[in-house]
Order: C-alpha cells, then sequence, then structure tokens
C-alpha cells in the first residue's frame, strides 16, 4: 500500500519502466482537470489532482510536479557545474 505521494510517484515511474504506451496529458488538459478538482493516473484511474490510486499509482499532477523538480534540479546543477 502507498503512503505517500512521493511514494506514489516513485511507485510510477517503476510502473512506466515496464508498461509503454501510455502518455502525459498535455498542459492544458492537465490544467483543465485540476481546475475541476480531478485527474488521472497513467492507468486512467479518477483521483484528486494531490493523490494517487488504489493501484498506486500518482495522479498526472503528482507526477508532473515531481517532473519539474527534477529538470530544475538538473538545470540548477548546470549553471553551477
Amino acid at each position: 500500500m502507498v503512503a505517500s505521494a512521493d511514494e506514489a510517484v516513485r511507485h510510477t515511474i517503476a510502473w512506466f519502466e515496464v508498461n509503454s504506451g501510455w502518455a502525459p496529458p498535455d498542459h492544458d488538459t492537465l490544467v483543465e482537470w485540476v481546475a475541476d478538482g480531478v485527474c488521472r493516473c497513467p492507468d486512467d484511474c479518477i483521483v484528486a489532482p494531490d493523490a494517487w490510486c488504489e493501484h498506486g499509482l500518482a495522479s498526472w499532477w503528482l507526477v508532473s510536479r515531481a517532473l519539474d523538480r527534477i529538470d530544475e534540479h538538473t538545470r540548477r546543477g548546470r549553471e553551477t557545474g
């Protein structure tokens, strides 16, 4: 059982490694979902934007935030490196 958003994101990234055919929603779709108070997970379950489904997969909003943090960390590393 997944107990935190960080754990759900890690679980989702591991899921991506063995499940092909997924694609993140475009930015406008994600914004629309969040404005409606819902979000999909990569397996198409519907949850709150800051939640994860019963299968332990994070919402696309959580995944997107995690990827943004990784991008920012990488960008800062290049600037100081």
